[in-house]
């Protein structure tokens, strides 16, 4: 039997990239027949071309949010509806607030503003509001993306509504071809639930394990202090929620590029505020931003020196240039997932083409962008550091913590066949009961199978949840880690002490060994042998007692002056800053 403990060869899986490359072909089919649809729109109606360039941004931007979540492969009706319901009246609504900017500027991006942020705020209202917010943010930030306005007047606003419905068709038709020509490789199983959506919500990203939480119980033998568990669940109800934290955050990013864009980038102020916005979407703490700022900026660099070389070499209203953007977009949602930095690297090209294609100078142009971009990742990374920050180590916590449960439940199907029932919403389990196990009725195949596909979903969410923030983790590890080997250490201090990327990859690497362990006991439809249940039962002891010991140092951290930064984990504060001379 493979055990718990097998240690996996790679982090993610061996298909990863086909998968990518076949989902980007998926995407640009949506895109291309999008485009096709707008062109015999325009035929009918005579609307401008900004309404094919608008659909096209639609469709790129709906898909990442299908992938993400699932665009129709939703369980709740209420999920599969909101991408129909809610894309074509925000889009309404977006191009009101467009009209309205051109006649009235401060109110209008005040207006934009406000309903950007307000669409983040909604956050807080659990799966459905987090969608609801993100689908209504799209036609706003599609609107800012397209360098050709859709025209106005009430015809061109029902141009804007019959764009919206062709793309979210499209692309629900394309998620829906997608999962029938490319079945997921593991087998249905009795009773499976579709896994839940990888989009974390707004309450998790940034509240700190707290030591009464379920996730973190406090135990009789754990240190109690009477007053720090009251000090800290009063300080967690005067804290604003992490939704309104990033609400405010992107309202003061926006609000400050939009003024400071109004005088140095009047034309294309719109790169600005876009920047200001993409540095702060799915925002998981300052780490996050600040890496997410720096791809952008050097994909924005790389972007524009290839593609002031290559939009020159073009005549305006050549078609090729429409090939050639198709092109650039097909890599750059296959190489999004590699890095941010391909995707914006891409756009910057594709932004080029379009505009050499209309007739405008590419090369001003670009370098204009560029700066445009560099100013605007500093004004959201400003807002994202001093305007009420989310700390990367609290969203690092909680994920951990979630982790850490789901993979608790999980072990509990793997012993014994069964799901904890009803589910637990206590203190989790003693080292010695979990040791021990519950002994229930002998599971039947079927009832296995379906515990073991639901216990497995959650897993594989709480994994995506924690790949999600690898990314910055490593980079700063990297950073401080080539800065740290010239240190001069004191006797007795590791070399190299802990870095929470640390955590994060060992993590990482039991996902194989996990999923081998499903299939292995989906074939088998049965609980392992009594050695294997034992191998497992100690897993899962060394799991909770983990989990105890994040409840402890959470409890610690939570006393003024305490040092949090090593003392997540348990690990021991570095060494008084004397001792950090060169060598």
């Amino acid at each position: 039997m493979t055990t718990i403990s097998e240690r996996g060869s790679t982090v993610g899986d061996p298909g990863a990239r086909p998968a990518e490359w076949r989902r980007a072909m998926v995407t640009m089919g949506a895109a291309l027949a999008t485009f096709g649809t707008s062109l015999a729109l325009r035929g009918l109606t005579g609307s401008g071309a900004g309404i094919s360039v608008l659909g096209v941004v639609l469709v790129l931007t709906l898909s990442r949010l299908g992938r993400a979540g699932g665009l129709g492969r939703d369980d709740s009706r209420a999920m599969r509806l909101l991408p129909v319901l809610v894309t074509p009246s925000v889009a309404l609504l977006a191009s009101e607030i467009a009209d309205l900017t051109r006649r009235h500027r401060a109110i209008g991006e005040g207006l934009f503003t406000a309903a950007v942020s307000g669409a983040v705020w909604a956050r807080r209202f659990g799966p459905v509001g987090t969608r609801a917010g993100t689908l209504a943010t799209l036609p706003f930030i599609a609107l800012l993306i397209t360098p050709v306005p859709p025209g106005g007047g009430a015809l061109s606003r029902l141009d804007l509504v019959a764009i919206a419905f062709v793309a979210v068709g499209w692309v629900t038709i394309g998620r829906y071809a997608e999962a029938r020509l490319f079945p997921p490789v593991r087998p249905d199983q009795p009773g499976r639930r579709q896994r839940p959506a990888a989009t974390a919500g707004a309450s998790d990203r940034a509240a700190p394990l707290a030591p009464t939480t379920p996730l973190a119980p406090t135990t009789p033998t754990a240190p109690t202090t009477p007053t720090a568990p009251a000090g800290a669940a009063a300080r967690r109800r005067r804290r604003l929620p992490a939704s309104t934290r990033m609400a405010i955050q992107l309202a003061v990013a926006l609000g400050a590029a939009f003024a400071v864009g109004r005088h140095l980038f009047s034309e294309h102020r719109s790169w600005l505020v876009l920047t200001a916005y993409l540095v702060h979407s799915g925002n998981r703490g300052r780490g996050d931003v600040a890496y997410r700022s720096a791809q952008r900026l050097v994909g924005a660099a790389a972007g524009t020196a290839a593609a002031t070389a290559l939009a020159n070499r073009l005549p305006p209203g050549d078609n090729v240039s429409i090939v050639l953007i198709f092109v650039l977009l097909a890599f750059g949602v296959w190489l999004r997932s590699v890095s941010y930095a391909y995707w914006t690297a891409c756009v910057t090209g594709v932004l080029a083409l379009l505009y050499r294609y209309y007739g405008q100078a590419g090369a001003g142009l670009l370098r204009e962008r560029l700066a445009a971009v560099a100013l605007g990742a500093a004004i959201g990374l400003a807002a994202a550091w001093f305007v009420l920050p989310v700390r990367t180590g609290n969203v690092l916590r909680r994920r951990i913590a979630n982790l850490l449960a789901a993979l608790t439940d999980y072990l509990i199907v793997c012993q014994t066949g069964r799901s904890r029932s009803p589910r637990s919403t206590g203190p989790a389990p003693t080292t010695a009961s979990a040791t021990a196990g519950p002994h229930p009725a002998r599971a039947t195949p079927a009832v296995m199978r379906a515990a073991l596909a639901d216990a497995d979903a959650r897993l594989e969410a709480a994994f995506d949840q924690l790949a999600q923030v690898a990314p910055p983790l490593r980079a700063h590890r990297a950073l401080t880690r080539r800065r740290r080997q010239h240190w001069h250490h004191p006797p007795g201090q590791a070399a190299r002490p802990p870095h929470r990327y640390d955590a994060v990859a060992a993590l990482l690497a039991c996902r194989p060994a996990l999923r081998a362990l499903t299939r292995e006991l989906d074939a088998r439809g049965t609980p392992p042998g009594r050695t294997a249940a034992r191998d497992i039962a100690r897993v899962r002891a060394t799991v909770v007692e983990t989990r105890r010991a994040m409840g402890r140092a959470a409890a610690e951290a939570a006393l003024p002056g305490a040092d949090t930064h090593f003392r997540m984990f348990g690990w021991p504060r570095r060494g008084p800053r004397r001792s950090r001379r060169r060598g």
